[in-house]
């Protein structure tokens, strides 16, 4: 059987650049090593008939129409935006702190004087990193800076990393901005919803088309093989273009060393009530081994009588002994490693990497469909 091209992953960048080929005519073989497709994304009902997401909360939102518009096709939509809590000094605050936060935590008038300050230093409804409001010049607003990094940020960075936040790239702690106001939406794109089935019906209508052929449980090491820049399907020479997802430094036998990554393991716990939480996402930052606590129905709509949480453990992750990578780990030294496998991909003039792992970049659900998009316009 002769393939137009062979996309390596049936995650969320594999399957939509697989559709896009196969709606531009062209006939392509789709590899996935695990026994189902949608990647992380994946999700099924446990056995009490809550779905769940295996591999941790997956919140779709976006800016892009783009995005919007192409997914449309396969899902009918959930609205839900999404709103994070953390367990502070026995509280329940909402994340990104906000002014809400603050009045939890602090005396009503002490709340009030920093509130005032905050917008008169940054303007009302702004969004700020850690970091701005560490250099302030206003001694109390240093204050609130300091208090935030240590409750909110230190012991989390530190957990979900395994690193000192320090030795990451400042852009890791910018990602969950400081809120000089009132909103509490944890994402402020303006397309915020879930798939009405769930992110596993969603990529199986996706990938549903004559022009793409599946095989799950099978690794590309199984049918291709790369030498000297030439590309081998099943032994023979390829030409085809092969779309790789996967992790480069895997595909490339880790001969600069290991990139490193995150991974992570999940404890499922069905509990007999209606609601264990009041949000999806409760954080804890800083004393339980444990990051984050999901609650799927929160999220999915689900009306059901029980409900289901996850408890989320960071962990090391090594490629060679078979972990997952949930998260490349952002950092110079990372990003120079990285080049170098770069740097061996391009000498394949037909292959592409596409996604979060083959990329290395942390990627989202729709960040990583852009991905694919900006690849199949090069067609």
């Amino acid at each position: 059987m002769t393939f137009d091209a062979v996309v390596v992953g049936a995650g969320v960048a594999g399957c939509t650049l697989a559709r896009i080929l196969a709606e531009k005519g062209q006939f392509l073989l789709l590899l996935e090593q695990r026994p189902h497709i949608a990647g992380q994304a994946y999700d099924e009902r446990d056995e009490h008939g809550i779905l769940v997401h295996r591999y941790g909360p997956h919140l779709f939102h976006t800016s892009s129409r783009q995005t919007v518009a192409f997914l449309s096709r396969f899902t009918g939509w959930h609205p839900y935006e999404h709103h994070v809590l953390a367990a502070i000094d026995g509280c329940l605050v909402p994340l990104p702190f906000n002014f809400d936060s603050l009045e939890i935590l602090y005396s009503s008038g002490k709340a009030a004087r920093v509130e005032k300050k905050l917008i008169n230093a940054f303007g009302e409804g702004a969004r700020i990193s850690i970091w701005e409001l560490l250099r302030t010049e206003d001694e109390e607003l240093r204050e609130l800076g300091t208090f935030i990094y240590e409750k909110v940020f230190y012991h989390y960075t530190a957990k979900q990393w395994g690193r000192e936040p320090d030795e990451l790239s400042p852009d890791v702690l910018s990602r969950v901005p400081v809120v000089i106001g009132r909103d509490g939406r944890y994402f402020t794109d303006p397309f915020q919803a879930m798939p009405n089935e769930g992110y596993t019906s969603l990529f199986t209508r996706i990938i549903t088309h004559a022009g793409i052929s599946l095989e799950t449980e099978t690794s590309w090491k199984e049918r291709l093989s790369f030498l000297n820049g030439g590309i081998f399907l099943d032994g023979k020479p390829y030409s085809g273009a092969v779309y790789f997802t996967a992790p480069l430094d895997e595909l490339f036998d880790f001969c600069y060393g290991e990139l490193p990554y995150r991974s992570l393991a999940f404890t499922f716990s069905h509990v007999p009530r209606a609601w264990f939480q009041p949000a999806c996402t409760v954080n804890y930052p800083n004393d339980e081994a444990f990051t984050r606590i999901t609650e799927f129905k929160h999220c999915t709509g689900q009306e059901a009588s029980g409900t289901t949480i996850a408890y989320e453990y960071p962990r090391p992750c090594s490629l060679s002994r078979g972990d997952i990578p949930y998260y490349p780990v952002p950092g110079k030294e990372s990003a120079t490693l990285y080049e170098k496998y770069a740097g061996l991909a391009r000498t394949y003039k037909t292959l592409f990497p596409v996604g979060r792992l083959a990329e290395y970049k942390y990627y989202n659900m729709a960040q990583a469909m852009e991905a694919a998009f900006r690849i199949a316009e090069r067609i």
